[in-house]
């Protein structure tokens, strides 16, 4: 199985701590925000990375490499450079690896931090293609809402998710790891090269459509495991206060 990880952005809303370091390599308890990815990753027996970078790409790639070198020779990452990282997406970055989009996969945000166990229930429940969804947590205006549709008898099946859901109509709010199955991988990838077209700001969420159409997306519930995203220093705080010392009780 494979892992894409999204890691160009620049970060704008972590300054100070992104004004030497991109996002992914700002500290995040006993190492970097993408090594928590990269170690639950690796605790799956994932072992084949492909990371698009941006912003101070040339830290990123030397962290990776330094990281994954005592490794077994199965483990291997590839770099996807977005050199126009400034003035485009997280899609686009998605879309400049859309070569990659051909296997079994985990799509991944480099600021989102997570319990290993998040992504093992993706992958040990017998789904095509899942999301990770806590449905507990708060639905404020503008985060990742998801809604839930029951279809023959199935009420795990994801009916929408977007930013611009009402949370009143949502059911939970997105954890932003997924997992594709080969053939719902090659779905996104062809649903990327088509929207990635369009322009404006986009998510990798903005090319689930088809995946959602033909009720072939689901979601995981997660709600009792920790989570964040790391958007802002006030995200960061609050992840290293309540996510890190559950999802690593010995963490400093």
């Amino acid at each position: 199985m494979r892992a894409i990880i999204l890691a160009a952005g620049l970060g704008k809303r972590l300054h100070p701590l992104t004004a030497n370091r991109p996002k992914c390599l700002v500290d995040f308890g006993n190492g970097a925000i993408l090594d928590h990815q990269i170690d639950a990753m690796l605790a799956l027996g994932v072992e084949d990375f492909v990371i698009v970078v941006g912003y101070q790409a040339d830290q990123v790639i030397v962290h990776c490499t330094n990281k994954l070198r005592d490794r077994p020779e199965s483990a291997r990452v590839r770099f996807v450079e977005n050199t126009d990282y400034d003035r485009t997406n997280s899609l686009y970055s998605l879309f400049l690896a859309q070569h990659e989009l051909d296997t079994d996969l985990f799509l991944l945000n480099c600021d989102i931090v997570f319990h290993t166990e998040i992504a093992r229930r993706l992958v040990e429940i017998d789904r095509p293609n899942v999301i990770a969804v806590d449905l507990k947590a708060p639905r404020p205006v503008g985060e990742m809402g998801v809604r839930l549709t029951a279809q023959d008898g199935v009420e795990d099946c994801v009916g929408a998710i977007s930013k611009q859901l009402d949370p009143a109509t949502s059911h939970g709010l997105s954890a932003q790891v997924a997992r594709f199955c080969s053939s719902g991988a090659r779905t996104l990838a062809a649903e990327v090269e088509r929207v990635a077209a369009q322009g404006g700001q986009l998510f990798p969420t903005s090319a689930y459509g088809p995946l959602i159409a033909a009720r072939q997306l689901f979601a995981v519930d997660v709600s009792d495991l920790p989570w964040a995203e790391i958007d802002s220093i006030e995200d960061y705080e609050h992840a290293i206060e309540h996510a890190l010392p559950r999802m690593h009780p010995s963490a400093p």
